[in-house]
């Protein structure tokens, strides 16, 4: 009785004559970083929680792998850490995406050559929204 041909291999062969997955474009990260009027963030941890507003968590997180950057400089912090780096801090791949989507959103880091850098850009953005807000307030 001859053999029936696998079915694996008729899908390989299948699937590779279908078109190739559209080329991604490179997207602008960006958050939310919830502002609170009357009430200043006086500690890391408090504007932290402003970026993270939805997870406590992945504030402190944040925060703790922000310091680790800022340790690395002028260097930077290798991008392959992150797995070391999950498993030492107990969060999944999918948390680890959010933070640093997070914390590339609201201009704390910033990514040069395959490395995590400080980046002045949430500096940069506060001082055109202070520089906006205030050309439009009379005393």
């Amino acid at each position: 009785m001859p053999k029936k041909p696998k079915l694996v291999a008729s899908l390989r062969l299948a699937s590779s004559n279908m078109p190739g997955r559209a080329p991604r474009h490179k997207v602008e990260a960006k958050t939310t970083i919830l502002l609170k009027a009357g009430r200043v963030a006086v500690t890391e941890t408090e504007l932290y929680e402003r970026v993270f507003w939805k997870s406590q968590l992945l504030a402190r997180q944040a925060l703790s792998f922000w310091h680790e950057v800022k340790n690395s400089e002028p260097s930077g912090l290798q991008e392959q850490v992150w797995k070391d780096w999950i498993s030492k801090h107990h969060i999944s791949v999918g948390q680890f995406y959010n933070m640093i989507h997070g914390m590339l959103g609201a201009g704390f880091l910033g990514k040069r050559d395959a490395h995590w850098h400080i980046s002045k850009n949430f500096i940069r953005e506060v001082e055109a929204l202070l520089k906006l807000y205030s050309s439009d307030v009379k005393d």
